[in-house]
């Protein structure tokens, strides 16, 4: 885990231990997908004012994909609970090709429309693998020490003391596999806690049990890996992930009231 990946982990508590205003989108959505749309939505704002009237139809036959993608982001800029509902009702369909465009406009309209209503500033917080709630997912894959393959009692000592430690920071593991001496889950984390401690805490525990982890693990909420690929970043085979599609900050500025940020890693 590098300082910068842990820079923005305390950033995140400090942010959530002062904040209940955090806007998290459930499901994972492709980070090239995000930078495109906030660049798209910030350009596409400077240039246009929109009545609903004009836009709120994005079943007319006419519209190519690129038009609906600019219909939903001016959807998106309008203080109406009606454009909410029909970037809600449009986004129902996880089997559409703009799905995850559509998410990414009805969250937009979301923090708009309840942060002038409570007159509060929100926080979005994007990333490639999404969330739940006020908790974020991650991948995490653990590495074998000095061992080809986890024992199946090593595979029980790894899932058990996992799901302890999390639990007691209300946190929880979603899915855990095994492959060789490579150990790889997915875990919702709440914002305020302290992710890598948490983790750190269960492989040393795990260790109790015959120092049979590396205590260098592999954290990242960009994407979920195959075991292939971990393997290549184990070996030094591939660079950081993620480290093209970070979205940059100045690529959301100015999206309308309230601001909106983005904390990528």
């Amino acid at each position: 885990m590098n300082s910068d990946l842990f820079n923005i982990f305390k950033e995140l508590s400090n942010l959530a231990s002062s904040s209940n205003s955090f806007n998290v989108i459930d499901e994972p959505i492709d980070i090239k997908l995000q930078m495109e749309y906030f660049k798209r939505s910030k350009r596409i704002r400077r240039d246009s004012s929109v009545r609903l009237e004009d836009v709120e139809d994005l079943a007319a036959p006419e519209l190519d994909d690129e038009q609906l993608r600019d219909r939903m982001i001016l959807l998106a800029s309008i203080d109406d609970p009606r454009a909410y509902r029909i970037l809600e009702e449009y986004s129902k369909d996880k089997s559409n090709r703009l799905h995850q465009w559509a998410l990414m406009a009805q969250q937009e309209s979301k923090m708009l429309i309840e942060g002038n209503l409570l007159n509060e500033r929100q926080v979005f917080v994007s990333t490639g693998l999404g969330g739940r709630g006020n908790l974020l997912r991650y991948f995490v894959a653990l590495v074998g020490n000095n061992l080809d393959e986890f024992a199946p009692y090593q595979q029980h000592v790894i899932q058990s003391e996992f799901e302890t430690a999390l639990k007691n920071n209300r946190s929880e593991i979603e899915n855990i596999e095994f492959q060789g001496k490579y150990a790889a889950m997915t875990v919702l984390i709440p914002l305020d806690i302290p992710c890598h401690q948490t983790l750190l805490d269960a492989v040393d525990e795990c260790n109790m049990y015959g120092n049979f982890l590396k205590t260098d693990f592999l954290i990242t909420n960009v994407k979920t890996l195959t075991f292939e690929e971990i393997d290549d970043f184990v070996e030094g085979r591939s660079k950081d992930i993620g480290s093209k599609d970070e979205i940059e900050m100045e690529d959301i500025d100015d999206l309308g009231e309230p601001d909106t940020d983005d904390l990528p890693f």
